[in-house]
């Protein structure tokens, strides 16, 4: 199954018995998730008072967006044990659809899938169609919301709301501390690109082809510039799906068009655009004067450009598509790619210091924290390698594949699977 072929609004389907979810899931409305598949009585989280940031980026403790901060150069804190222990599990509620005319299952979180972490909570989506907030300690489920399709992207933490994308179209903002649905946007097309606060201003991309500007207390529409929907596999998705990385006023994304573009926020003007391949999904990873990026089919298919005006500053010694999004560790450039490998790169010249081959596709994008490379994979390992050597320092059987971000914080890791369980190491 390819991660494009996503649910469409005239699928037919029927939610699913989970029969190994906590509390036992419930029937649902035909083609959508469950409302109440756990049979839980909704609580409140005692989240503490906002620390006066303008923007969602992330603190010590504190995952507050996918890949952490604007430039996504954030994976998390601490020191990160080698002995780590299964704390908790949590079975999430599935969600059936008929796909081409056959059975099939949503279960667990999907590609972007990043969970947040915020005072004693977490917060995470699922393919099977429900948000959640639990005790980050206990695993105990606080509160949850359902959509009409799978939370996919990766959502992000202001003001204390939570703002949320959904196949379904829609973009959500929730009270994190309760859960109830404060505004919600509708486009014409699937949300898989995270969206990011910076400045006051909530910026997210689409399937629609828009980079979007929303005022985030209210949800009103404050901008949007069309940048197509652009060719590609059919079934398929189309336009943005990559996230976007800010800087300077700045906005870096990919498309399916096989362009990496710079947007000026404050006139809408494109700076520059650079096609490396074909159908940039991966989100940038910005690093001083550099961005480094990968695309879904290039020869090669990572590179290293220059922030100002799009030029080629190096070239990845490798071929095989990249989903993951890179990170930055003590000058070294980290990304899994679909060709089973983790590679390791020197940041300044794209040299490989080390590659490590796991015998199953890398879509996760990779949390390099405390020295320690943790990412997932089409196999059944989550994995943590050293990041001077690769070498094999803990791994975890999580049941199934895990294309998901985690959060890393204060020696815990949360990050769930597609198999419907969502786990916290520690």
């Amino acid at each position: 199954m390819h991660r494009r072929e996503v649910l469409q609004r005239g699928i037919v389907g029927a939610a699913w018995l989970a029969t190994a979810a906590p509390g036992s899931a419930g029937a649902a409305d035909v083609g959508r998730p469950a409302k109440n598949p756990y049979r839980h009585e909704n609580c409140v989280a005692d989240i503490p008072a906002w620390d006066g940031r303008s923007d969602s980026e992330s603190v010590p403790g504190s995952m507050r967006m996918f890949r952490g901060n604007l430039k996504h150069s954030y994976y998390g804190s601490g020191k990160v044990g080698t002995d780590l222990k299964l704390k908790w599990k949590f079975r999430m509620a599935d969600f059936t659809t008929l796909k081409h005319g056959k059975r099939h299952i949503w279960r667990g979180t999907g590609w972007t899938g990043q969970t947040l972490t915020y005072g004693k909570y977490v917060y995470v989506g699922s393919t099977g169609g429900h948000f959640h907030c639990f005790e980050a300690d206990t695993g105990k489920l606080v509160w949850f919301r359902a959509g009409n399709r799978s939370f996919k992207g990766s959502p992000c933490l202001y003001q204390n709301r939570i703002y949320v994308p959904n196949i379904d179209n829609y973009l959500r903002c929730y009270d994190a501390a309760t859960g109830k649905v404060l505004w919600k946007w509708r486009g014409p097309k699937d949300m898989d690109s995270s969206p990011r606060i910076a400045g006051g201003v909530l910026y997210v991309g689409g399937e629609d082809g828009y980079v979007k500007a929303f005022d985030p207390m209210t949800g009103k529409l404050l901008w949007r510039k069309n940048f197509g929907v652009g060719k590609g596999e059919k079934p398929g998705s189309g336009g943005i799906e990559s996230s976007l990385a800010i800087d300077d006023g700045i906005a870096f994304f990919g498309h399916l068009d096989g362009h990496v573009r710079a947007l000026r926020l404050d006139d809408r003007k494109v700076l520059w655009k650079r096609r490396i391949g074909k159908d940039v999904d991966a989100s940038p990873l910005i690093v001083g004067d550099r961005l480094y990026i990968g695309v879904e089919s290039g020869n090669p298919s990572f590179y290293c450009l220059d922030k100002h005006s799009g030029n080629i500053v190096w070239k990845g010694p490798f071929r095989g598509g990249i989903w993951s999004t890179a990170a930055i560790y003590d000058g070294k450039v980290y990304v899994g790619s679909n060709n089973s490998r983790m590679y390791c790169l020197n940041a300044d010249t794209g040299a490989l210091e080390w590659q490590r081959k796991i015998g199953s596709p890398i879509w996760s994008s990779p949390s390099v924290v405390d020295g320690k490379v943790m990412f997932g994979s089409y196999g059944r390992y989550y994995r943590m390698l050293d990041a001077k050597t690769g070498k094999d320092l803990w791994q975890f059987d999580l049941g199934a594949r895990s294309h998901s971000g985690a959060a890393v914080e204060n020696g815990c890791i949360w990050v769930g699977a597609a198999n419907g369980m969502y786990y916290c190491f520690g």
